[in-house]
């Protein structure tokens, strides 16, 4: 992800009315740690604290490892999953 698509990425799900984040990197070993600590940055300058970080290979269990780590420290309740080219909108009422 880039801090620009973040920056992009959060203003869209604020604009609905989402107030809180958790948010999951994870960084390839080959991911230069300037732009890790840019984007952890652009993040922090967001006011958003990342849940979790982590760095290596993705494997076919990455996303699912990272998804139930940011489930369980959410709790119960809804969670919109998302990932960072993801921008959700929800149906408007027609009432």
């Amino acid at each position: 992800m880039e801090p620009a698509l973040l920056t992009a990425w959060t203003a869209h799900y604020r604009a609905l009315g989402i107030t809180g984040f958790r948010l999951a990197f994870h960084f390839p070993d080959h991911a230069p740690a300037a732009w890790r600590d840019q984007l952890l940055a652009t993040a922090a300058a967001l006011g958003i604290t990342a849940a979790t970080v982590s760095t290596g290979p993705w494997h076919e269990h990455t996303n699912t490892q990272l998804r139930d780590t940011l489930r369980e420290q959410a709790g119960p309740g809804w969670h919109l999953l998302a990932d960072s080219d993801e921008l959700h909108t929800p149906p408007r009422s027609r009432r």
